[in-house]
């Protein structure tokens, strides 16, 4: 039966079997039943061994699957760092103006129309070739990422983690024409997401947006829009954990970071100053860059696309990784970090304020004298061509130079017992001890408990020395934090 037919003025963005042999480009049909009538195309680069990351790219209304690949950049990523790419593609019988339709009821439930082609996409990916199935990820713009909401809510038991580049929430809308304004709270967009598979019980994907403030074609105020839906089906606040100005050097670029409960990154937001609707792109052939300017992918110095992999963790060489200690004391003199070593390449470092750098700044280790202030050593690496790598940081906590733990902060009245020798602390409180945490110099929670007692204990006696901090709550009481220096 055909589909009716949706339209839309605003802008939103072959063979029946395949072998592992059959790399690059590639139509596919016969992937299943494909009730949404979608068109799939996949790219396989050369060189896989084993199993390996899956990417699904969705384009915007008006594009193609062909499109988005060349100016979002994805193949290329692809090419490096050696994972699948499937671009699911709109055909004009759907919608006029080829948008996915993610307004539509029938295409936007678990297992029925569009969202059930793309589903079936994928499991023909896992069928034909090594796909690693716990690194499945969605992304896409505009419409696509629409749909990017639309399938991360539907199938959070396929999808590990998303990239929204300038789209709208899940269930936003009746039509293409709302969910540029559309303001709820944060449980009922929640609520939306946990409506679409509510036997679900397992974890949902982390999520990452990137919105341009200048979009005139999806309002900015869905980033904001999207923040309260996936932090509240996470249990995180709507309050950003940390944010980073000038991010990764840009100061067009804002960075949110949202935790859980627990302490664990949930979800991030990329606000570009200035920008429209499109793909934020970095374009050229260092590391860092990837894409080619188009009607929808501009050129801001800034590749969404590489930052999503990234937040993906599907890069060959994620991160520098910068060796050294991460807790100090006050004043400590001759701490020394390094990068592994790549030639004709030089390190910019940068260091907490109140620290110097005595030795090796342009080299691959420096020796820093330190303060009293906590904060990144962070490092850049620029090779002989101008190409960067970083800034990346390795955050260091600066604490007191002798043994002992700080006046806590909170409303519960606590006694705490610290007991040097063996690293055992005992806890007694005036009211009801609900929650432990213990979380290292990163603020990840590294033990965590709880009890319906005014007492308990806490074995630290395993831990390397360094700043721990322990985090307390008692029923009806503030929650107490004190910080804890293991020697």
């Amino acid at each position: 039966m055909m589909k009716r037919i949706y339209t839309s003025c605003f802008l939103f963005l072959t063979s029946c079997f395949m072998t592992q042999a059959q790399t690059g480009w590639n139509a596919v049909t016969g992937f299943g039943t494909n009730p949404g009538n979608l068109n799939m195309y996949s790219y396989v680069p050369t060189g896989i061994v084993g199993n390996a990351p899956l990417v699904v790219v969705m384009h915007g209304c008006t594009q193609t699957a062909t499109m988005v690949a060349t100016q979002s950049g994805w193949n290329t990523l692809a090419n490096r760092h050696k994972f699948y790419v499937v671009y699911p593609e709109q055909v004009a019988v759907n919608n006029s103006s080829e948008c996915f339709n993610w307004f539509v009821s029938g295409d936007i439930q678990r297992n029925q129309g569009e969202a059930y082609s793309i589903k079936q996409m994928v499991d023909y990916m896992k069928a034909h070739y090594g796909i690693d199935t716990t690194q499945i990820f969605v992304t896409g713009l505009s419409a696509g990422a629409c749909m990017t909401n639309v399938m991360m809510a539907c199938y959070p038991d396929i999808f590990k983690a998303g990239a929204v580049m300038a789209g709208a929430p899940y269930k936003a809308g009746a039509s293409a024409l709302y969910g540029y304004t559309t303001t709820i709270s944060p449980t009922a967009w929640g609520d939306s997401v946990k409506s679409a598979y509510p036997t679900y019980t397992g974890a949902y994907p982390k999520v990452a947006v990137f919105q341009g403030s200048a979009d005139f074609v999806v309002s900015p105020s869905n980033e904001t829009e999207i923040m309260k839906q996936w932090t509240n089906v996470h249990g995180a606040s709507q309050t950003a954990a940390s944010t980073i100005s000038s991010f990764n050097g840009n100061a067009y670029v804002t960075k949110n970071i949202y935790n859980d409960p627990s302490g664990t990154e949930v979800m991030e937001t990329y606000t570009i100053s200035g920008m429209g609707h499109a793909i934020a792109l970095d374009t050229g052939s260092c590391y860092q860059q990837c894409g080619q300017t188009g009607t929808y992918a501009l050129e801001v110095y800034f590749s969404s696309c590489f930052w999503a992999a990234y937040f993906f963790n599907i890069l060959n060489n994620n991160a520098i990784n910068i060796n050294g200690i991460t807790t100090v004391t006050v004043s400590q003199t001759g701490v020394t970090y390094s990068v592994t070593n790549t030639a004709s390449t030089t390190y910019t470092w940068t260091v907490p304020a109140g620290a110097s750098i005595t030795s090796g700044q342009g080299t691959n280790q420096i020796t820093v004298n330190f303060g009293s202030a906590s904060g990144n050593v962070s490092v850049t690496e620029t090779n002989s061509v101008s190409c960067k790598v970083g800034p990346l940081n390795l955050f260091v906590t600066v604490g007191g130079s002798t043994t002992g733990i700080n006046q806590a902060t909170g409303s519960t009245q606590l006694t705490i017992y610290p007991n040097p020798t063996n690293g055992i602390i005992h806890i007694q409180s005036t009211g009801v001890l609900q929650t432990l945490k213990v979380l290292n110099s990163l603020g990840e929670v590294i033990q965590q408990s709880t009890t319906n007692t005014s007492e308990s204990i806490i074995d630290l006696s395993s831990y390397p020395t360094g700043i721990y901090i322990l985090f307390l709550q008692a029923e009806g009481k503030a929650p107490s934090i004190r910080k804890i220096i293991l020697r």
